[in-house]
């Protein structure tokens, strides 16, 4: 026999509700093992102290009423913390995470903004009037491509 069959049947070798070949089986083990017999000891202090606790006695609809107030706890709890089936914290973490996401997603998907001028190396800026300056920069303006890209001028 193992330790943890031994354990097993401590109560019914105390209560001698066993068979005669397991009840000789457990004696052969607990001669064997007289470390054991502390365990067997406390077994039986306990199995005689419930025997002497005084006995509850209860209505006859105890259990149906018990089983009444445990079914509406639940309803109850269930009602106020679910939202589509997640908790008020999870469902708080969930709504936060998808609108980073999507203004994550709206940031880089928007068109580039940015402007490119390319000034023509030939012309000195200092040269320049400012009539002149805004036909060469409506020029330029006229040379880049809407993505940001430049187009040559030397068609």
């Amino acid at each position: 026999m193992d330790y943890n069959k031994f354990q097993d049947r401590i109560s019914d070798w105390i209560e001698n509700t066993m068979d005669i070949r397991d009840r000789k089986e457990f004696e052969k083990f607990l001669a064997e093992n007289p470390e054991y017999q502390s365990e067997v000891d406390l077994v039986r202090n306990t199995i005689d102290i419930m025997k002497a606790a005084p006995s509850l006695s209860t209505t006859k609809d105890f259990d149906k009423k018990l089983q009444d107030r445990i079914n509406l706890l639940r309803n109850n709890d269930k009602s106020q913390t679910d939202i589509l089936g997640f908790s008020k914290q999870n469902f708080a973490f969930l709504t936060l995470s998808l609108l980073c996401i999507f203004m994550l997603s709206v940031y880089l998907l928007q068109p580039s903004q940015s402007n490119y001028f390319v000034v023509d190396e030939d012309v000195d800026s200092q040269e320049l009037n400012s009539d002149e300056e805004d036909k060469k920069l409506k020029e330029v303006e006229l040379l880049n491509d809407v993505n940001g890209s430049f187009v040559s001028d030397k068609d």
